[in-house]
C-alpha cells in the first residue's frame, strides 16, 4: 500500500495543485468590490425634462468656465459624522431603502425609531485625531490635481464650517475636534496651489425646519405640508440663503460652488435658487455655480456621476467618481481602485473635454487610505511625464484618428494651439510598438513622445500621417506629442 506522505499525487497538503491553500493560482486573493452604491439615483430629481445645457451669457462666468476647463483634474473629499460608523455619506438616516447605503450600520442594534437620536449625537466622537489637510493637499498636489470640492456639509446637515446660523457644526464646544474643519482645509489646500470649492447640500435633515423632529420622517423631503406651513419653509430657505452668504463671505475666493440634493427644487421643495445663485455671482463674481442634475441657467457644467458619458458632450462637463468604493475611507487599509483604472479614466475624460474630480475621504479619525496614498503618489509620477497633453487641452476627438496592427492600446485626443496629443492607454501592460496611421485634416510636423527626447519622422500619407512607435513601458499610458504646423477644417 503506497504511503501518501511520499506520494504527493495521493498528499494534497504535499502537492500545490490539489491543495488551493498552497496553490495562490488556484485560490487567488478575492478582488475588492468597487461597484459603487446608485447614489446618483437617490440624489437626483425625480421625473424632470432635460431641456438641454444652458449656456451662461455673463463674460465673467464664460471666462471662468473657460478657466476651469483648464485644469481638468480635481479632487472632491467627503468627511462627516458618517464616517465615524464605517459609512461614506449620511443616507442611512433615510428610510426609502433604495439600497444599502440607507441601511444604519453594522454596529447599531437599537430600534429603527431610535436610530435619529443615535445619528445626532454622533458628534460627541467627532475627534479627528489624524486629520492633517495639509498632507492632504501636498498628495493631491503631487498627484497632479488642480482644484478641490470639499464638503461643509452631507444632507444629515452637520457643518463643517463655523456657521452662526446652526448649533449643529464643527466648532461646538461639544465636539471633541474643536476648530473650523472647512477653514484649516481651504487653507491648506490653497497653500499647495490648489483652486478652491465647496460642496454644500440644499437639503439639511438636521434643520428643524426642513425635518421637523417631532413627526415621522417616511423620505427625504420635507416632512410637513409646505402649502399649510408657508413660514416654516420660508424659515428654511432663508436659512439655506444664509449659510451660502456665510460661505462665500468669510472663506475667501471660492471657483465653485457644488450645490448637491437635487431634489430641492421646483415644484416641490421651491429655495429660490435663482435668486440664491445670482447673490452668489455678486458676492463672488467669478464662481461657477453647479445645481447638480437640476438642469438650467443654474448648472454651470454637468457633473455625471461615477460613469462616463455614452458620447462626447458638446457643453462642459465633469465625472466624480469615487477611488475607493465610497466616498469615504472606512479604515486605513481600505483597498483602492488600480493605479491603472484611474490612469486609464483621466486619459477618456479629457479625451472626452471633460474634468476627472476624484473622489477620496478620510476615515473616523481623519486618516487617508494607505492605499489612496500609494495610488495618488503613482499618479503623480505619470502626470510629471504626461500633464502636457491635458492640462490646458480640448478634445480632438473627430479630427485625429490613430490605428495601429499592434494590438494593446486605446487611443483617446487632445489639442492646444500648437499641438495634437495622442495618448494611448496601455494598463499594466508593455506595448510592443509598431506602426500608426494618423488620419486627420491638420497639418502636422514635428513629433515626440511625452518623456523621451527621441524625435520620431511622421511621414505623409493619403489622409493624414505614418509613424513608426518604438516598445513603450508607460506605466499605464503614453502620450504621442506632434506639433501642429497649420490647421484645416
Amino acid at each position: 500500500m503506497t504511503n501518501p506522505a511520499q506520494n504527493p499525487a495521493q498528499n494534497p497538503a504535499r502537492n500545490p495543485a490539489q491543495n488551493p491553500a498552497q496553490n495562490p493560482a488556484q485560490n487567488p486573493a478575492p478582488q475588492p468590490d468597487f461597484t459603487p452604491d446608485d447614489l446618483a439615483a437617490a440624489g437626483a430629481p425625480q421625473g424632470q425634462p432635460d431641456p438641454g445645457y444652458v449656456w451662461p451669457t455673463d463674460p465673467r462666468t464664460l471666462a471662468a468656465l473657460e478657466h476651469w476647463q483648464d485644469l481638468k483634474f480635481g479632487v472632491i473629499i467627503h468627511w462627516g459624522l458618517y464616517a465615524l460608523i464605517d459609512q461614506c455619506g449620511s443616507w442611512s438616516l433615510c428610510r426609502e431603502n433604495m439600497g444599502d447605503f440607507m441601511d444604519p450600520p453594522a454596529s447599531y442594534s437599537g430600534d429603527l425609531a431610535d436610530y435619529r437620536d443615535f445619528y445626532t449625537a454622533l458628534p460627541s466622537r467627532f475627534e479627528g485625531a489624524d486629520y492633517d489637510p495639509t498632507e492632504w493637499a501636498a498628495l493631491c498636489r503631487a498627484a497632479g490635481m488642480k482644484y478641490l470640492v470639499f464638503t461643509t456639509k452631507h444632507h444629515d446637515g452637520f457643518n463643517l464650517f463655523d456657521t452662526q446660523l446652526s448649533d449643529y457644526k464643527v466648532t461646538n464646544p461639544a465636539v471633541p475636534i474643536g476648530y473650523d474643519v472647512l477653514r484649516k482645509t481651504l487653507d491648506a489646500y490653497r497653500a499647495a496651489g490648489l483652486e478652491t470649492g465647496l460642496y454644500f447640500s440644499k437639503a439639511d435633515w438636521g434643520c428643524p425646519d426642513y425635518w421637523d423632529p417631532e413627526r415621522p420622517v417616511p423620505d427625504r423631503y420635507h416632512n410637513y405640508d409646505r402649502a399649510a406651513e408657508p413660514e416654516k419653509w420660508q424659515r428654511f430657505v432663508d436659512f439655506t440663503h444664509g449659510q451660502i452668504r456665510e460661505l462665500l463671505t468669510q472663506y475667501g475666493d471660492i471657483s465653485v460652488l457644488w450645490l448637491d440634493a437635487g431634489w430641492v427644487g421646483e415644484p416641490h421643495e421651491p429655495i429660490a435658487i435663482d435668486e440664491l445663485a445670482d447673490a452668489a455671482r455678486s458676492l463672488q463674481p467669478d464662481i461657477l455655480v453647479v445645481d447638480r442634475e437640476v438642469h438650467g441657467r443654474n448648472e454651470n457644467y454637468r457633473t455625471p456621476e461615477q460613469r462616463l458619458p455614452s458620447e462626447v458632450p458638446d457643453y462642459p462637463w465633469e465625472s466624480c467618481i469615487t477611488m475607493t468604493r465610497g466616498w469615504c475611507s472606512m479604515q486605513v487599509d481600505d483597498p483602492a481602485k488600480p493605479t491603472s483604472e484611474i490612469i486609464a479614466t483621466l486619459v477618456k475624460i479629457v479625451g472626452m473635454g471633460g474634468n476627472y474630480l476624484l473622489g477620496i475621504g478620510p476615515d473616523a479619525t481623519g486618516a487617508l487610505s494607505r492605499h489612496i496614498v500609494a495610488g495618488l503618489t503613482e499618479v503623480g509620477a505619470w502626470m510629471r511625464v504626461n500633464s502636457p497633453a491635458l492640462y490646458s487641452t480640448r478634445t480632438a476627438h473627430g479630427r485625429v484618428e490613430c490605428h495601429t496592427e499592434t494590438p494593446g492600446v486605446e487611443w483617446s485626443y487632445t489639442h492646444t494651439d500648437t499641438h495634437v496629443y495622442c495618448l494611448g492607454v496601455i494598463g499594466d501592460a508593455a506595448w510592443p510598438g509598431g506602426t500608426v496611421t494618423l488620419r486627420t485634416a491638420w497639418g502636422l510636423g514635428d513629433a515626440t513622445v511625452l518623456g523621451s527626447d527621441a524625435p520620431l519622422t511622421l511621414a505623409a500619407t493619403p489622409g493624414g500621417y505614418r509613424v513608426d512607435l518604438p516598445a513603450q513601458s508607460g506605466p499605464y499610458a503614453f502620450a504621442l506629442a506632434i506639433a501642429m504646423t497649420m490647421t484645416r477644417p
